[in-house]
């Protein structure tokens, strides 16, 4: 993506959404990141340009924007826009603030995306049993799941 002058950018845009004929459209997550970009540059937003953006068929993308070039002024170098997987770990973070689950919940989560059961998450979060029970209860209700397996699906982007 190239910034362009006022004028120019608007030019620009209206080429691109909506899309006229075959052209494909710039995705908006596309923009925004970009945007974050400027904001950052600019002592705005101190948030990374980056964002998540969800597919059809469950995947999950990572769209990040930097300056890509050697000029010596950065506002003068092209941002680029990467696309890329976005992670198991970025996807459980995500699900996790999503939901507001507490930094425990959370931890908890991972363990289970890991693999753990019950026994092996109580042993590497020190905690009885029990407890990793009423956590999953916790988690269950925040995030209006029932069962391990359904709530592992959602987590890793496979369910419904």
């Amino acid at each position: 993506m190239r910034c362009f002058s006022p004028g120019s950018t608007q030019h620009y845009l209206r080429r691109l959404v909506p899309p006229e004929g075959n052209q494909a459209p710039v995705p908006a997550g596309a923009y925004n990141v970009a945007a974050q970009l400027l904001a950052n540059e600019a002592g705005v937003d101190a948030h990374p340009p980056q964002a998540r953006v969800h597919l059809p068929g469950a995947a999950w993308l990572t769209l990040r924007a930097a300056r890509i070039g050697d000029a010596v002024r950065q506002a003068n170098r092209d941002i680029a826009v990467t696309i890329e997987a976005t992670t198991a770990t970025d996807r459980t973070d995500l699900f996790a603030r999503a939901h507001v689950l507490s930094s425990r919940e959370g931890e908890l989560l991972r363990q289970l995306i890991a693999g753990g059961d019950t026994r092996q998450v109580a042993q590497q979060m020190f905690l009885s049993p029990h407890t990793v029970q009423d956590h999953l209860k916790s988690i269950f209700t925040k995030t209006g799941t029932r069962s391990r397996q359904a709530l592992v699906s959602r987590v890793v982007g496979s369910a419904p």
